[in-house]
């Protein structure tokens, strides 16, 4: 017996009345190169819907235009519904991945490259677009190890670099602060920070002569080995070249990855099943 799916004032319910022991079948295709992602949030939507699932690809895999990734066997009303429903995992996942697979293949592999912007999205969509991130081959954190992040607001409520690194110095995890300049020149903010203990020196400016300062002075001053150097801010795709080159340890890319446009794909019946 077909599942109740939709309000039965919906007009699909009308349209397709009648034909619930009719099973069909029908195909998730990609128009477009891309990295998979999404699967799992889809299959479960389909599965809701009472549909048969099989899947063709796996997450992460790199697929061409034309290639089969889901095929669904079911009633003509289930199969209405998942059109809508359905795709939009796939496609936005998708996306997200195959971004991020080609932000970290344009950047040398001594840079360790993040997108942590994933804890901006509304919660319904974080774990989704974070596995993306992650099955496109960035890392979703800054570091690997526990770490406290103290960010601007942290540091403007303690009062400045200092007194946010002693308030927190007790505390277990790595401390990893944000550099923005507003607390003086950005390298006697660096200065600050290396003495008070950070780990991780986060220029969250988007301006790269703001980086290579802070990376100079540390070479300069013999600190550039005590901390990794990290590098933030509307970082964009015409901005890697340049950031290839710099000397720094960690990139954090939010936006241009997670705003990346839908992975584009087609819904077919593919006839009786």
């Amino acid at each position: 017996m077909e599942k109740h799916i939709l309000p039965p004032d919906d007009i699909r319910c009308s349209i397709f009345k009648g034909m619930e022991n009719r099973i069909f079948q029908a195909g998730v295709v990609f128009t477009q190169p891309a990295v998979v992602a999404g699967l799992i949030e889809s299959e479960n939507e389909a599965s809701s819907l009472g549909l048969e699932v099989r899947s063709q690809v796996r997450e992460g895999m790199s697929v061409l235009a034309g290639q089969a990734v889901l095929t669904l066997t079911g009633p003509a009303l289930a199969l209405a519904v998942a059109e809508d429903r359905v795709l939009g995992w796939i496609g936005k996942a998708s996306g997200v991945a195959t971004a991020a697979r080609s932000f970290r293949e344009m950047l040398p592999g001594r840079i360790r490259v993040v997108c942590g912007g994933w804890k901006k999205l509304p919660l319904a969509w974080r774990q989704n677009l974070r596995r993306a991130a992650a099955v496109g081959g960035m890392a979703t954190r800054i570091l690997d190890e526990p770490f406290i992040y103290l960010d601007k607001n942290y540091i403007r409520m303690f009062g400045g670099i200092s007194g946010t690194l002693q308030a927190v110095a007790a505390l277990p995890g790595e401390k990893v602060i944000q550099l923005r300049g507003e607390w003086g020149d950005i390298t006697d903010e660096a200065a600050q920070a290396v003495i008070n203990g950070a780990a991780v020196l986060m220029v969250d400016t988007g301006r790269v002569e703001d980086v290579t300062r802070v990376a100079g002075y540390l070479r300069g001053s013999g600190w550039r080995q005590r901390v990794r150097l990290a590098f933030s801010g509307g970082i964009t795709r015409e901005d890697l070249p340049a950031i290839a080159e710099l000397d720094v340890d960690i990139i954090d890319i939010g936006r241009s990855v997670l705003d990346a446009p839908l992975a584009d794909l087609r819904f077919e019946v593919l006839g009786p099943a």
